[in-house]
């Protein structure tokens, strides 16, 4: 499996698949934008953005926990996903694309995020571009399926995409 020395160094600092952790993230991950009308549509955009998380959370159990602090019925249940986990099937926070095993991304419940820079092809974005990002951002989306008022939110980072974990009083940074 590739990455195998990244792999279980953030298999060992976040013990995964055992009790829920809290953990902060920092990545460089794509911003996904509209084209239509877009000037920045050609290029390439990406955010560091500073993540803190909920890590080894069984999305079921948030999302159904979080229904009963809401008073709502606790019978959701989570659909398939493209990923799967490599080591804990029932709260892992390491996962695989499900089709291409050596593809890895770390799983969490977003608490928050902040975004710390944006680039435009590898430069630091100008406020202009900083402008027409966030003009072109896709309206975020509501899961309906959650049937919540606070939704839990699931993101996952791909394993080359995190340059800093910190987790347990410990912090990991990577190239």
């Amino acid at each position: 499996m590739k990455n195998t020395n990244k792999l279980e160094l953030v298999k060992n600092l976040i013990n995964d698949g055992m009790s829920n952790t809290f953990a902060s993230i920092e990545g460089l991950v794509e911003e996904k934008l509209l084209k239509r009308g877009n000037p920045l549509k050609d290029s390439f955009v990406t955010k560091q953005v500073q993540y803190n998380v909920s890590l080894n959370s069984n999305y079921t159990n948030a999302v159904n926990n979080q229904r009963n602090r809401e008073d709502k019925a606790t019978d959701f249940k989570a659909k398939e996903n493209w990923f799967k986990p490599v080591f804990d099937s029932f709260n892992g926070s390491i996962v695989c694309h499900s089709k291409d095993e050596e593809k890895l991304y770390l799983k969490f419940i977003c608490k928050s995020a902040k975004v710390i820079n944006y680039f435009v092809d590898g430069v630091i974005a100008t406020e202009v571009e900083v402008n027409l990002i966030n003009e072109f951002k896709p309206k975020k989306q509501v899961s309906p399926n959650q049937g919540l008022e606070k939704e839990v939110i699931v993101r996952v980072i791909g394993f080359d995409n995190i340059k800093e974990i910190k987790s347990n009083k410990v912090t990991v940074k990577f190239q």
